[in-house]
């Protein structure tokens, strides 16, 4: 039940850190950064999750 729940709150994050890239840049930024640049994503999404793991 743990891990569903980690899994939940890591799709949870993944799914505000897209929202808040499209926000920021526009919509369908976050798209085309995973196909271009995909080590920058994970880079980001890894800083933006360090925000929120303490």
């Amino acid at each position: 039940m743990k891990a569903l729940s980690n899994n939940t709150h890591q799709q949870s994050l993944v799914e505000i850190f897209v929202q808040e890239l499209d926000q920021i840049y526009y919509p369908g930024y976050t798209e085309e950064l995973i196909a271009s640049e995909p080590e920058k994503f994970n880079w980001e999404l890894k800083e933006f999750q360090g925000q929120f793991s303490n």
